[in-house]
């Protein structure tokens, strides 16, 4: 689910999650923006312990660090925190994904983090950014639900977002070449 849901419906996530977690199922959530960490905190709060998979990006990281008085801005001990939230189910542990643009995605479980580089991309074909958080967590997704291990959704998510800012909105080639 995206964090945005959380500005207009929190009860239907509440209702998926709750599902999610009474039927082994997965439930991931993106931070979506830093606003949504700091406006909707509490209903944020209570969707915290059903989620497997977190998804956000350095600044949305940075700011739920701050909201929740943890007085860091390291990205790799925000995720390692986040990560060791308690959680309602133990079914799954959880992950924590941090994307950092040109920089390395940041993955934290069991307290360790681990680093994966992103596809290059010269400056001169840097479109948009727009859409390229989505786009990763939707090439991570893609490999998660086929069982693939985080370091090939990790590199499904940076083929997709580097697919994305290489052009005008959120569009994609009418052939990915992802293999």
């Amino acid at each position: 689910i995206a964090g945005f849901f959380l500005t207009v419906s929190p009860e239907s996530i509440q209702l998926v999650r709750e599902h999610a977690a009474a039927n082994n199922k997965v439930f991931t959530m993106n931070l979506s923006v830093p606003f949504i960490c700091e406006f909707f905190k509490d209903v944020q709060e209570k969707c915290l312990p059903y989620m497997d998979y977190i998804f956000g990006n350095e600044t949305e990281a940075r700011t739920f660090s701050r909201v929740h008085g943890w007085e860091t801005d390291d990205v790799e001990q925000i995720a390692i925190k986040m990560s060791q939230l308690p959680k309602a189910s133990g079914t799954y542990k959880r992950t924590t994904v941090i994307t950092q643009g040109a920089d390395p995605v940041v993955v934290a479980e069991d307290g360790k983090v681990k680093k994966y580089p992103v596809i290059p991309l010269p400056k001169e074909k840097l479109v948009d950014t727009n859409g390229a958080g989505d786009a990763f967590v939707g090439g991570f997704l893609s490999q998660l639900v086929h069982g693939k291990g985080i370091e090939e959704c990790v590199r499904a998510g940076c083929y997709a977002s580097n697919v994305v800012i290489q052009r005008s909105g959120c569009t994609y080639p009418e052939k990915p070449d992802f293999n």
